[in-house]
């Protein structure tokens, strides 16, 4: 289980928080996970991101299943109030798109069994709400990223759009998001997650 290495920076005390929101960049060898909280209109805080990840070598069924353990176990100890993922989008390469398909199902019946609802956002409202506009590059995001949640380095690319995708949602909601913390469900052994230390040592 990784261990919450200590805030970038700041020691005062923090508003009431509002909302726990967490963001998902799916994938069926990695999925990024991002969560901030909200304790204000305008402030957002930094929680905790990394990946959760299945070894290339399995097949994608195992590497599904693995990771939806690893996303039960993450909802049972970061409890959002809310959830954001990356809309499903139609490239060129089928495969993947149809790849990407069955990792945002995996994602969706998890989320369904602890009673959370999902918004889903394109990528370029994701980089809108971020960045400013919708063809940002990775590294615009991940600056960016590390600019509006005060951490002391940018985040790995996975972990950073999860995080890009949660502030989208915040930055889209009429108020901080108030809805019902997630069920524990029973324990279950979990696949690898890595929390990132981007923004804590």
């Amino acid at each position: 289980m990784p261990v919450s290495p200590p805030r970038a920076r700041g020691t005062a005390a923090s508003p009431r928080i509002l909302g726990r929101i967490l963001g998902i960049d799916p994938g069926t060898l990695r999925m990024g996970y991002g969560v901030i909280e909200c304790r204000g209109p305008a402030t957002l805080s930094y929680v905790e991101c990394g990946v959760i990840s299945a070894p290339a070598s399995r097949p994608r069924h195992a590497r599904l299943a693995e990771i939806g353990r690893g996303l039960r176990e993450l909802l049972a100890d970061l409890r959002p109030t809310a959830v954001a993922m990356e809309e499903a989008f139609f490239g060129k390469n089928v495969q993947a798109t149809l790849a990407l398909g069955e990792a945002r199902g995996v994602a969706l019946f998890v989320l369904a069994e602890h009673g959370l609802e999902v918004t889903g956002y394109p990528p370029a409202t994701v980089k809108q709400a971020v960045v400013g506009h919708g063809r940002a590059t990775k590294e615009q995001i991940g600056y960016l990223v590390r600019a509006l949640l005060s951490l002391r380095r940018p985040p790995a690319a996975d972990a950073a759009d999860a995080l890009a995708i949660a502030i989208c949602h915040a930055r889209n909601q009429p108020r901080p998001p108030v809805a019902r913390a997630a069920r524990a469900p029973a324990g279950r052994a979990s696949p690898e997650r890595r929390a990132s230390p981007e923004g804590r040592e």
